[in-house]
């Protein structure tokens, strides 16, 4: 659990079955490390200034002992370390049920334009079967440590009911989250936690909760959609930043 020496509460979900992502993947996923460089949890560059991550990633954190590292698809090689400024929780998270599992980094400066790539936030609704990319530094095995290369798992979306009936005994799976589901062997695993859902290069989820590491559950994600007003409230100012048009 997180004290105020540590930098990130828990890395709870987790990635198996994923490829070596290539170098573009790494341009709009941040790592966020303690100041050891253990990478915690993932997030995704939503602007010069801000990433979203997952709300139970940062719970409780000091700003001060977290970093932030981006560029990069291989943590022991390139990418560029940033401080983080402060942190928006959002304001109704519950930990217990995961719902508004969001949360705002905003980091000292700006990330530098060779490091990042900005992912636009989708207005597009998901629907069952479509194909999302999630990338992450999770472990490759469930007692396994968060992984040093990125990985990418291709997947779909699942059918939302039947996930709430898979689920039901975990918690419950609301209309803010969606689903994503292929078979025994893939999913998200320690470390995956608050990285990016992307479909044709937009974002659509930050990763959740599940139940670990890819034992036939679906994986639990944030939707997106449900947060834009939130997100863009929370990183709009007159001045230091210029609105973006999503």
């Amino acid at each position: 659990m997180y004290t105020v020496h540590c930098s990130i509460l828990e890395a709870s979900t987790r990635m198996i079955g994923g490829d070596a992502a290539s170098y573009n993947y790494g341009l709009a996923h941040v790592s966020l490390q303690n100041l050891t460089g253990h990478h915690v949890c993932g997030g995704a560059v939503i602007s010069r200034f801000h990433a979203v991550t997952a709300a139970h990633c940062v719970l409780g954190a000091s700003p001060e002992y977290i970093k932030a590292v981006v560029g990069t698809t291989n943590l022991d090689y390139g990418g560029r370390e940033y401080e983080v400024k402060n942190i928006i929780l959002h304001e109704e998270y519950n930990s217990t049920s995961r719902t508004n599992d969001i949360a705002i980094i905003r980091i000292k400066g700006l990330f530098h334009f060779l490091d990042v790539e900005i992912l636009k936030v989708s207005e597009e609704e998901l629907v069952e079967g479509d194909e999302v990319i999630i990338t992450g530094f999770g472990a490759q095995s469930s007692n396994g440590e968060s992984s040093r290369i990125m990985h990418k798992l291709h997947l779909p979306v699942f059918n939302q009911k039947t996930c709430r009936y898979a689920m039901r005994y975990t918690k419950e799976v609301v209309d803010s989250m969606f689903c994503t589901f292929s078979r025994v062997g893939e999913g998200t695993c320690r470390g995956d936690s608050g990285g990016p859902v992307m479909k044709h290069d937009r974002l659509v989820g930050l990763v959740s909760w599940g139940i670990p590491c890819a034992v036939g559950f679906p994986d639990v994600h944030t939707r997106i959609t449900h947060y834009i007003d939130w997100i863009r409230k929370n990183t709009y100012n007159l001045h230091c930043i210029r609105r973006t048009k999503w």
